[in-house]
């Protein structure tokens, strides 16, 4: 033990943390139940009297949103029970993801038997520290576990999720063909990934007074006209006062979508120049017309200036009122949060989607990768005592009626089966929207152990009551203003860990430095001052030899067929 605590920073005050975050907490490894080969291969026999406790760590800040009014008797505690006489006993984080992980694992003995958490891929932030774990044997492998019990879950390691994340991440190959996490979040095929919507988003009643049509902004240079009309009228918000003509969320959230006309599509940050030679596409001349752009935006009073970094309850204030004309993020957020605010009161007020609006090569798409990259993940400590009643339960949570019962409930109680697609029952359905099932396990924590989500290949909607009353608004914009595009393939950026100056390349790349100077580009006195300093960036990563490291990626153009840049 004292030779793994050896491989943990501050070891000392990490375990006393840790102690005092972990103590008092009830065991799931009760003697009673350590019997790791002891239990029927029947998901539906109680082998005794007393069911198997599983204490699981959901490893996520601000989840204990999710705990459960009673972990033993909820509906779907009980159906779990009666189908594999597992208990799950949660508890949750409430300070950062990765100290916890380091937390837990400098302690050596961790006191879970299964842990959910963000796995991005990579190896810095929480996807470092777990496969730093598994490297030294702080994981249970699964491979025998799952090829036993695992049929519903195996599916989950591959299926829907990026070819580079599955090489790299859930396979590393410094996991010696080990397998220790396994992705949830993830969809069951193509249609069942969720689009989310993003775009640009106008007053209804500033565009209707204008005489300007959601589909006449197909340019960013659209929005531009339609805010430069907007400051020169007399409009204002709900407490009186002027409109401001464009702005976002908070940090800068998203005004990419203004911008999206000169955005270069990418899947790993590179383009092509017209001579051939792979370059960031910081370096493209879109980035310049981008930074024109903004610069113009902000320069004439057209773009709120505290917008860039303005904290969520400000921006919240300037939307509630609705102060911008023009604004952007994805439509769930805009759907939700003005369920509560202003159109109560000021319906005209409606922020509706405006577009298409095309990216720099022409297309309305968004390209999206054929499975995520990146995802949350499950994984076993090498001392839970009960990894065989985990593997039993997380399956049977897996099969069809499990995900349902996740999802759903209970079938005859809260939903019924219509035409083979579960029907909540009108009495449980504004429930389940308003988040009051959450407590009774119904769409609630359970879900951090469910992979390949089938919403729409089975379910036929993403959330319960959807099917039942379709929501035109965002029928729209999925399939004219931001449909997605797939594509199949290897991104290049995974090629980076293997050029000898990765380090020095991450940190040269930053992009908070990055950041700091485009910023600082729109906030020139004069568009040539402006295009100084995006030149004076473009020079900091010429000056940093960057060039070495895009004729290294560029070498790497043949190293399999299915490089997307």
């Amino acid at each position: 033990m004292k030779e793994k605590m050896k491989k943990w920073p501050a070891v000392f005050l990490a375990i006393t943390m840790a102690f005092s975050l972990l103590v008092g907490c009830e065991s799931g490894r009760e003697s009673g139940n350590d019997k790791p080969n002891g239990t029927k291969t029947e998901s539906s026999g109680n082998e005794s009297d007393k069911p198997v406790h599983v204490k699981a760590f959901i490893c996520w800040n601000g989840s204990s949103s999710g705990r459960l009014e009673d972990e033993e008797n909820n509906p779907v505690a009980k159906k779990i029970k009666e189908a594999t006489n597992v208990v799950f006993n949660f508890e949750f984080a409430t300070s950062s993801e990765v100290e916890n992980l380091n937390l837990m694992f400098a302690a050596g003995d961790v006191p879970y038997d299964v842990v959910a958490a963000p796995y991005w891929g990579g190896d810095g932030g929480e996807t470092g520290v777990i496969k730093k774990a598994g490297k030294q044997g702080m994981l249970l492998p699964l491979n025998d576990l799952l090829d036993q019990y695992g049929e519903n879950i195996k599916p989950a390691l591959s299926t829907m999720v990026a070819k580079d994340f599955y090489e790299n991440d859930v396979r590393d190959p410094d996991f010696n063909g080990n397998i220790y996490v396994v992705p949830y979040q993830t969809a069951a095929a193509p249609e069942d990934v969720f689009n989310w919507g993003y775009t640009v988003y106008a007053r209804k009643d500033i565009m209707e007074a204008l005489g300007w049509k959601p589909e006449d902004f197909n340019h960013s240079e659209k929005i531009y006209e339609f805010l430069k009309e907007v400051k020169a009228g007399d409009f204002k918000d709900a407490t009186g006062n002027p409109v401001i003509p464009a702005g976002n969320w908070h940090n800068g959230w998203a005004y990419g979508e203004m911008i999206r006309s000169f955005s270069v599509p990418s899947f790993s940050g590179f383009f092509r120049d017209e001579d051939g030679s792979l370059k960031n596409t910081v370096f493209s001349p879109m980035m310049d017309e981008e930074v024109k752009f903004m610069h113009k935006m902000v320069s004439e009073g057209l773009f709120d200036p505290e917008a860039f970094r303005q904290n969520d309850t400000i921006a919240k204030e300037k939307h509630a009122v609705g102060r911008y004309a023009v604004s952007a993020a994805h439509y769930p957020h805009f759907r939700d949060f003005f369920r509560q605010n202003l159109l109560d009161e000021h319906p005209e007020m409606e922020y509706v989607p405006v577009g298409p609006i095309e990216d720099s090569s022409g297309s309305i798409y968004r390209n999206e990768l054929k499975g995520r990259a990146g995802t949350p993940a499950w994984f076993i400590p090498k001392n839970s005592k009960v990894a065989e009643h985990v593997i039993k339960a997380i399956n049977y949570m897996n099969s069809d009626e499990g995900k349902r019962l996740l999802r759903y409930g209970v079938e005859g109680i809260h939903y019924d089966m219509n035409n083979g697609k579960p029907v909540v029952k009108p009495e449980w359905l504004k429930k389940m929207n308003a988040g009051e099932t959450r407590k009774i396990g119904i769409g609630g924590v359970y879900l951090e152990f469910m992979s390949l989500t089938p919403s729409m290949s089975q379910w036929g909607e993403f959330t319960p009551g959807e099917a039942q009353k379709p929501d035109p608004v965002y029928e729209k914009i999925i399939t004219e203003i931001s449909p997605y595009k797939f594509y199949e393939g290897y991104r290049a950026s995974y090629f980076a860990k293997e050029y000898p100056k990765y380090e020095e390349i991450r940190e040269l790349t930053d992009g908070n430095t990055r950041r700091d100077y485009i910023e600082r580009a729109y906030f020139a006195k004069t568009q040539e001052e402006a295009l100084k300093i995006l030149n004076e960036y473009r020079n900091y990563l010429l000056d940093g030899d960057i060039e070495k490291y895009w004729e290294f990626m560029d070498g790497k153009s043949g190293a399999r067929e299915d490089i997307l840049w």
